[in-house]
């Protein structure tokens, strides 16, 4: 039984932070991975720690935290924030996870891989696969773009060519 934590504005990833909330607002909310573990804790499972692959509450917390910080007590298997998601098996702490998918989400025009390496201290490579993990989930999710539209901005059209000659 695997969960998607889809990140987008209406699905509570994002949507629990405040409306125009600036990048150095989302720096103070994750501080560090343990704040973001907090973070993601409390936003996958509102009503408390359930087991991913049993979905059982009896869950023991484990005293060495690292990687798998919980283990079910029904089906013994060990888990953590990140099993199940489109976090699972990846390295980076959950800060990195936190910031990049608060930047994909609130950009316009999109974040490339090497702005996301420069601004996270990751190296590209990485960036590049945490942007493509993050955009799969888009894809994925079939009403994400359902409903009223309502467009702000809009681009149409193309430059002027220079006549080129008689056209026939």
């Amino acid at each position: 039984m695997e969960e998607k934590i889809i990140p987008s504005k209406k699905n509570g990833v994002v949507e629990s932070l405040p409306e125009g909330t600036s990048l150095t607002e989302i720096m103070r909310t994750f501080p560090d991975n343990a704040t973001a573990e907090k973070w993601f804790v409390e936003n996958r499972w509102p009503d408390g720690i359930h087991c991913p692959c049993c979905g059982a509450k009896n869950i023991q917390e484990r005293k060495t935290r690292k990687p798998q910080p919980y283990r079910c007590r029904d089906c013994r298997k060990d888990f953590s924030v990140k099993t199940g998601t489109l976090m699972h098996h990846s390295r980076l702490g959950l800060q990195v996870w936190a910031i990049a998918i608060y930047l994909l989400v609130t950009n316009l025009k999109g974040v490339s891989s090497i702005k996301l390496h420069r601004g996270l201290d990751i190296t590209q490579k990485s960036a590049w696969h945490l942007a493509h993990r993050i955009r799969e989930t888009w894809k994925d999710n079939e009403d994400m773009f359902s409903g009223a539209l309502e467009l702000d901005e809009t681009f149409t059209g193309s430059q002027h060519l220079p006549y080129q000659g008689l056209i026939s």
